[in-house]
């Protein structure tokens, strides 16, 4: 075979090993009283998802990914625990650098801050998954 058909036969190869990679995206989330910053969030379905997420509030704030289809109730309390798929809580003027899976079906899926009276109060969010 002659060397410039390898080189191209190596270069496709190479394109297409890159295109079965894993996803990966970044969200940069601020919460404070009382609301996430941005509050919509867009993912890949089961990409790697890096989150920077600050409390820039006064108060202690948790992230909350409810699983599909399931919202919370009013308070969020215990009950809503089993419908939870990924959840963070930091302190007031905290950040952390967290990793987790993006869900793997697409679909709108609620976040709420799970701080109690903080749900109430309106803090809620919306993570696509597409």
């Amino acid at each position: 075979m002659p060397f410039y058909r390898l080189l191209t036969l190596l270069a496709l190869c190479a394109i297409t090993l890159t295109g079965c990679g894993t996803k990966a995206t970044t969200l940069n989330v601020d919460m404070k009283e009382f609301n996430f910053s941005p509050d919509h969030f867009s993912v890949p379905a089961g990409a790697q998802v890096t989150m920077n997420l600050k409390d820039s509030g006064a108060l202690e704030h948790e992230f909350v990914i409810m699983l599909r289809e399931k919202t919370t109730t009013l308070p969020f309390n215990e009950d809503d625990e089993a419908n939870i798929y990924w959840e963070h809580e930091l302190m007031p003027g905290e950040s952390a650098k967290l990793e987790f899976t993006a869900p793997s079906v697409p679909g709108d899926y609620e976040v709420v801050c799970g701080t109690a009276g903080h749900l109430e109060q309106g803090m809620r969010a919306t993570l696509t998954v597409k």
